[in-house]
């Protein structure tokens, strides 16, 4: 799927990845998922071009858009593994709302089929 779109990088103030993702625009061998790419190699250098500036730092405590990122995340942590204290509070159910949202063409290996690469 091509979008053609770009992106910022919005993190919450802690470990600093700027590093990376500067490296990353230069050098970011990828293996293929067939084994080898059609040249014969077994990684293919794609570059980040489509993040259009360094990151940006937020206070969690003050980005909406940070703590709905830490929300999605703990949903779906719990919704996998949910617990009883969490679960009387239906947060184990929470994810299913961001469902419709997720693009399952974006990661083919997810065993939920929702696109999301867990780490």
């Amino acid at each position: 799927m091509a979008w053609d779109s770009q992106a910022l990088l919005v993190s919450d103030e802690g470990k600093d990845y700027t590093y990376l993702v500067r490296k990353m625009r230069v050098f970011n061998p990828i293996p293929s998922k067939y084994g080898t790419w059609e040249n014969g190699n077994l990684t293919h250098n794609i570059v980040l071009d489509r993040i259009i500036e360094d990151l940006f730092f937020r206070k969690s405590e003050r980005s909406y858009f940070i703590q709905l990122a830490d929300f999605s995340a703990y949903a779906l942590f719990r919704s996998e593994q949910p617990i009883p204290s969490k679960a009387k509070y239906q947060i184990d159910q929470a994810f299913g709302v961001l469902k419709d949202i997720c693009l399952p063409q974006c990661y083919s290996g997810d065993p939920r089929k929702l696109g999301i690469i867990r780490v």
